[in-house]
């Protein structure tokens, strides 16, 4: 099993995302990605998404545990984590998708619906299990 670490950084109801393109499909996701061995959650967190966005960030309070179990023996945790910049103005306007948009629904792992949802009603107040959010693929 490996471990993930995702950012939830929201502006003005939009949300920032890294995007991707892996064996030839793009891919838009909350930026983060795998926690090294050794490395704190917190230090996975900020340099992922350093990494992927170019923005420094720093960990408010976990959100979100999901995992995927999927095809060809993939497992892994997800960790997302609410998280805020100093430089909002450091966001790029292509780095940020409505919350409730198309698109929002596409990031990858998919969890904005769930989200939206908590959003809408003030926000989860403990951390949410949302259990294996592995989609199938695309053909």
């Amino acid at each position: 099993m490996r471990v993930n670490v995702r950012a939830l950084i929201i502006r003005d109801g939009k949300v920032v995302v890294s995007r991707e393109r892996r064996q030839g499909i793009d891919h838009v996701l909350l930026p983060g990605g795998r926690v090294r061995d050794g490395e704190s959650i917190h230090d996975a967190l900020t340099r992922e998404v350093a990494e992927e966005t170019g923005l420094m960030v720093s960990a408010d309070r976990l959100l979100y545990i999901a995992e995927v179990v999927g095809m060809y023996g993939v497992h892994d945790l997800i960790l997302i984590w609410s998280a805020d910049t100093d430089d909002a103005t450091a966001i790029p306007e292509e780095a940020l998708v409505a919350v409730d948009s198309d698109q929002a629904r596409s990031i990858m792992p998919p969890v904005m619906v769930e989200i939206g949802s908590d959003l809408n009603n003030g926000g989860a107040e403990y951390p949410r299990w949302l259990g294996n959010v592995r989609r199938p693929l695309r053909p």
